[in-house]
């Protein structure tokens, strides 16, 4: 680089490009362990972004990172989602299931036609929507506050990297040295432009596309009046993220007013289409193409009839990128910039990649500040664990629209989902615990192979998910009907050693899965007691306070379900 004057040039540990979610949570753990860091950003704060759901993995890792690291308004603010409304940013909703409501072109919704998981109130509490523009403004400020540098309106335009550091040249003519550089730019990708990292086409099956902004007077649909009535859940649609899904896409509704303390009137929507199927239209505005698909679906008609954008919507092309390698001598890229952190929205399962990718990576970073050595080997960890992040949702989402087809697939395949959720959560609990009374990092999630997200390493997990997406394959080749491939899923549940059946996961007409009831923690129990494998039982025996009817942290739905 050439014509920088030697006064410009700023020596730092760590440059981070990009203050978003992740660029702010990395910048606050390293600058509260005392390392020199630099965060450069083209744009400034408040912004919008997406990422805006958060799973129960997402808090778990949490935990993990303020116990791990010590951050106080981590530990104290933002390892729940009690502790977020309360101490954060009151502008944001919460999330008390996962819903999904299966819609048919110009037909009213079949109540009957619908499924939800439910997120049982345990210990920290319900999950949560972010608004992302408070969220990522106070880690950033968290990171300042600590002593890690800014630069916003700032674009990196070259960046050169050799044996002695990263030099980082932008727009404006500045240059700022680090010792190593972490792209957190998202799926803009800085460093994987610069160093010609990205994959095109993109190394993954799913191809989709989306369309998006934020709204106000977005109806509650529990409070609709449809012709064939409305689907009676354990939890109301509106108290959580509410999937509207069809043959070749899904909408989703993210609410941020939809608790008691909110000073928010916003909601999140979006329209996510099969990109084969359903390309990007030419010849319409993204608000022509919503209202066209509005008038195909009268009950999200119902929904949004007088629901205004309070900001242009954005439609997007092909949402998927993926990037050669992730890792080098003195160079990371994040989860997003990599590709791994947003394969679709449709799982919610960006923010808790991003989380766990940061979670190894400040570990690795702290000590390779402290021992001068940011060679590649360090930091290799990190490729695996998002290339298998980036595997299995590929795997998961584009069967997941392939099952979008019809009600019975879809109705057999969430199962396979909600098991991998619900038993990941059981492993990083239990390692939370273990780490909590211990400190010993070697039961940390990236201590062992990458967990990506899913407990995968289980050998049973792992055998279902891949021969129960083997015959959604096989129905998509044509040589099995939807139904034949739901019956087929639903025998293998059946069939499932390692799932407590208090979840009913073989039964077609359980469509709901709720552990949050006295009922179900008993059943539970029992069967932990009596025929669970021992590794399920090992995980969950230690937990068990966390869900202890008689504790004061425990919150009870007493109410029986409504069907």
């Amino acid at each position: 680089m050439t014509g920088m004057s030697s006064d410009s040039k700023q020596q730092y540990d760590v440059a981070i490009i990009g203050a978003g979610y992740e660029g702010g949570l990395l910048g606050a753990i390293l600058a509260y362990k005392g390392v020199k860091v630099l965060m450069v950003d083209n744009s400034i704060h408040p912004r919008f972004a997406l990422g805006e759901s958060t799973v129960r993995h997402t808090f778990r890792l949490m935990k993990i990172i303020g116990e791990r690291f010590g951050v106080p308004e981590i530990k104290d603010k933002f390892s729940s989602a009690s502790g977020l409304h309360t101490s954060v940013a009151a502008s944001c909703g919460e999330k008390r299931n996962f819903g999904f409501i299966y819609h048919r072109e110009g037909q009213h919704q079949n109540p009957t036609e619908a499924t939800q998981l439910v997120i049982p109130p345990f210990r920290e509490g319900y999950e949560a929507h972010l608004f992302r523009q408070d969220i990522d403004s106070f880690l950033t400020y968290t990171a300042v506050r600590y002593g890690a540098t800014v630069k916003y309106r700032t674009s990196v335009n070259n960046v050169e990297i050799d044996g002695s550091g990263v030099r980082l040249g932008t727009a404006a003519g500045e240059e700022f040295r680090a010792r190593y550089v972490v792209d957190a730019s998202g799926s803009f990708g800085v460093l994987s432009r610069a160093l010609n990292l990205r994959d095109n086409p993109p190394r993954l099956k799913l191809n989709t596309r989306c369309l998006f902004t934020h709204m106000i007077d977005v109806k509650e649909y529990d409070d609709l009046v449809l012709p064939n009535g409305v689907p009676r859940y354990p939890e109301r649609w509106y108290n959580g993220t509410c999937h509207h899904i069809f043959d070749g896409g899904w909408l989703w509704v993210i609410p941020f007013n939809n608790r008691k303390g909110s000073t928010n009137q916003l909601v999140s929507v979006g329209l996510s289409y099969d990109n084969i199927r359903f390309p990007r239209p030419k010849d319409m505005t993204p608000e022509q193409e919503w209202a066209s698909f509005l008038s195909k679906y009268p009950s999200i008609n119902e929904q949004f009839k007088d629901a205004k954008p309070v900001r242009d919507w954005i439609s997007s092309d092909r949402l998927q990128t993926s990037s050669k390698q992730s890792v080098g001598d003195r160079w990371c890229l994040t989860a997003a910039a990599h590709g791994s952190g947003f394969i679709d929205a449709l799982f919610s399962r960006g923010l808790a990649s991003s989380t766990e990718v940061l979670n190894a990576l400040a570990s690795r970073l702290l000590k390779a500040v402290k021992d001068d050595d940011f060679s590649r080997e360090k930091f290799e960890y990190l490729e695996r664990v998002e290339e298998a992040n980036m595997r299995i949702n590929d795997r998961l989402t584009s069967t997941s629209y392939a099952c979008f087809r019809s009600f019975e697939t879809w109705n057999a395949w969430y199962r396979i989902w909600a098991l991998g959720v619900g038993l990941g959560d059981l492993r990083l609990t239990s390692a939370y615990r273990k780490y909590k009374k211990s400190h010993d990092e070697s039961v940390l999630p990236d201590a062992e192979e990458p967990m990506g997200l899913f407990f995968s390493q289980h050998a049973g997990y792992g055998e279902l998910f891949e021969s129960c997406a083997q015959q959604v394959d096989a129905m998509i080749a044509g040589s099995a009907s939807t139904q034949q491939t739901a019956d087929e899923i639903f025998r293998r549940m059946r069939e499932c050693k390692f799932a407590p059946p208090s979840l009913k996961l073989g039964d077609p007409n359980a469509k709901f899965i709720n552990q949050g009831t006295i009922p179900a923690i008993f059943q539970t129990l029992k069967w932990l007691m009596t025929s669970a494998p021992p590794e399920i039982k090992e995980m969950s025996m230690g937990i068990m306070a966390d869900i202890n009817p008689m504790s004061p942290h425990s919150r009870w739905r007493t109410k029986p379900a409504l069907t």
